[in-house]
């Protein structure tokens, strides 16, 4: 039952709601400048593409004569300077697999060609690919003429290998392959990219080593890192992964990021230390970690595709410039990870590098990531762990959730009933004190009421306030566990993504093209609770208006969870059930009769005095004291 406080409770959490839902969406300008960058995404990338072209392949050297090559010799010099002989070769591909993915390297440039995911797939039961060579490069600028390290072709070495056979490793066990590209000819010049891929690690340590090129490598003393990435679909809904991919990055061991919710956006950090930039997807994330050394003056930015199609394979590109402090004496060693995996709080967080910052899970509102991270995350793991259904998992946490919220439901439910029995008392009082100059008169009364009978007029509201963090925590919850992620139940075949029994052949503005059973019922539950509870306070006061604001609650949330995650509209479904069947017991533990007799006991009578009022009156009294005592010796002297 709801009474005033609790209302007034309910009506704040749905303005935050609301106000969170004006604040993120995109204004006029921003809409404009969005097509604005995807028009300048189209014409950079066709830019890209005109580069390639043009760029000598191994091919086409191949196809040349000596002569030419012979006459060409200088133009090589001029465009890679002391690496010269490393503008030409073959392009050799060399595939690792661990434990959790497959990953493939390129001589040429000496980058990671590929990584698919081995325990995942997507939406359309394919493997988990984060990108391929036409749309992702890690590029360094190093040498006197700003020598790309992408154009040139590295010499792979692994010790100990047959490069023609698979090459694996797995448990604790690591495999090191290392690519050189020599300077000047010379094999004690050079530099060194060195991949580690260890067996059960979603981690590949990627070290950058310079080898005796003082005087060869730039003398700015800082090298300049770039790294693009277009992100690819991996899930159901286009729009929900794209609201939900952006750059992370850790700065001075604070975690930023760029505008999400599908918005393009660009930001330049100079002269802070930067530990790790991360591209996250919904589920997924690459990210660049330093360990040696932070990365310096930095510029991010992401630019959206346009949704020609709605097959599109790629959801935005992911654009990062990042400078490395440079030892002017030629030689350094600078150590990195790569760290291609899912979103996975148990996972990330081993890293201690705040990197599982990346998750929503509330981390602007301390409390809901205490909840999320110290409660809720432990109790889904420990109930996962003996392999039910996650529709049966998610059931069992909202049943230990509603018990350990009982005591407070039970203050505030109570609270309600006993507001309602003395409904006609209030209404005598609001009748005895009409008028607004007896406003005092009438609060001092109502006061006196509620404690005659025995009411605290906090109770409502209160509890109302304490749940509030775990319910926005499940909000947050929900929608970024990757476990919940292509589960099946019951009708929905993927908890982490809406669950639509019809596709309309149109877009509803605000609530979308599907149509949610889960969303449904919740909204249907809410309808019924909030009917059930306007009746029981028939012949109560209400606030003017608040018995339609009660019934758009609903609706709003309708509109408003439609497209989120089944599990979360699930939750808050089997929450409700649970809700009824509380308010019911609760109501059958007031006793009414014994209520109205307390009331009737105490008229004639003083308030009972609380606690906090006697000891105040104590304090007043001493006070009174003393300034008497004072005011005689005063009169003495």
């Amino acid at each position: 039952m709801l009474d005033k406080n609790t209302i007034i409770g309910l009506v704040l959490i749905m303005a935050v709601f609301i106000g969170w839902g004006i604040y993120s969406s995109p204004s006029k300008e921003q809409k404009a400048a969005m097509k604005h960058q995807q028009d300048s995404m189209i014409q950079v990338q066709a830019k890209i593409n005109k580069q390639k072209t043009q760029t000598l392949t191994a091919d086409s050297l191949a196809s040349t004569n000596d002569s030419t090559l012979s006459q060409n010799d200088s133009t090589f010099k001029k465009s890679f300077g002391a690496f010269a002989s490393c503008s030409q070769g073959v392009n050799d591909t060399i595939t690792v697999e661990n434990d959790v993915f497959k990953v493939s390297f390129s001589s040429k440039g000496a980058i990671v060609n590929q990584v698919a995911l081995k325990q995942y797939l997507t939406y359309g039961k394919k493997p988990v690919v984060f990108f391929d060579s036409n749309s992702y490069y890690l590029n360094l600028s190093v040498g006197e003429n700003i020598v790309n390290t992408r154009n040139l072709y590295f010499t792979p070495i692994i010790a100990n290998k047959d490069l023609t056979q698979p090459l694996k490793v797995s448990g604790n066990d690591s495999l090191v392959i290392s690519f050189r590209a020599y300077a000047q000819g010379d094999a004690t010049k050079y530099l060194e990219y060195r991949y580690t891929i260890r067996g059960n690690d979603y981690r590949v340590g990627y070290n950058i080593a310079l080898k005796n090129l003082k005087g060869i490598v730039t003398d700015d003393g800082f090298m300049e890192m770039q790294w693009q990435s277009a992100l690819r679909v991996q899930e159901k809904d286009r729009q929900v992964e794209l609201r939900n991919s952006s750059i992370y990055y850790n700065i001075k061991d604070e975690v930023e990021n760029l505008k999400e919710t599908g918005q393009d956006d660009k930001k330049d950090e100079s002269g802070s230390d930067i530990k790790w930039v991360s591209y996250r997807q919904q589920f997924f994330s690459t990210a660049l970690i330093a360990k040696s050394t932070n990365f310096k003056d930095a510029t991010m930015q992401t630019l959206t595709f346009p949704a020609t199609k709605k097959d599109s394979s790629y959801l935005r590109s992911m654009y990062s410039t990042l400078s490395i402090p440079y030892s002017k004496d030629g030689n350094q060693e600078i150590s990195m990870d790569l760290f291609y995996g899912p979103n996975k709080y148990n996972i990330i967080s081993k890293y201690h590098n705040h990197m599982e910052q990346i998750m929503q899970l509330g981390w602007g509102f301390f409390l809901l990531q205490w909840i999320n991270r110290f409660v809720i995350i432990p109790v889904f793991d420990f109930l996962s762990h003996f392999g039910w259904n996650m529709g049966i998992v998610i059931l069992i946490l909202t049943i230990l959730v509603k018990i350990v919220l009982f005591p407070l439901a039970y203050k505030s439910y109570s609270s309600s009933a006993k507001m309602r029995v003395i409904s006609p008392e209030v209404k005598k009082l609001n009748e005895k004190y009409p008028k607004q100059e007896q406003a005092m008169e009438k609060q001092k009364a109502m006061m006196s009421l509620y404690k005659r009978a025995g009411i605290n007029p906090m109770a409502g509201c209160l509890p109302m306030i304490l749940q509030f963090p775990i319910l926005v925590a499940m909000f947050r919850f929900f929608p970024a566990s990757i476990e919940l992620r292509q589960q099946p139940f019951l009708w929905a075949d993927d908890l982490s993504s809406y669950d639509s029994i019809i596709n309309l052949p149109f877009k509803i503005p605000f609530y979308g093209s599907n149509v949610s059973l889960f969303c449904l019922l919740m909204t249907v539950a809410q309808i019924f609770y909030t009917k059930m509870t306007m009746k029981q306070q028939e012949g109560s006061t209400q606030m003017p208006g608040m018995k339609w604001m009660m019934y758009l609650m609903p609706v709003f949330m309708l509109f408003m969870l439609n497209q989120y995650s089944a599990a979360l509209n699930y939750y808050y479904f089997i929450s409700m059930c649970f809700t009824f069947i509380q308010v019911y017991v609760i109501q059958e533990t007031i006793n009414e009769d014994k209520i109205l007799k307390r009331l009737k006991d105490s008229q004639g009578k003083p308030a009972p005095k609380s606690k906090w009022q006697k000891k105040m009156e104590a304090m007043e009294k001493r006070n009174r004291d003393l300034m008497t005592q004072r005011q005689k010796q005063q009169k003495r002297r």
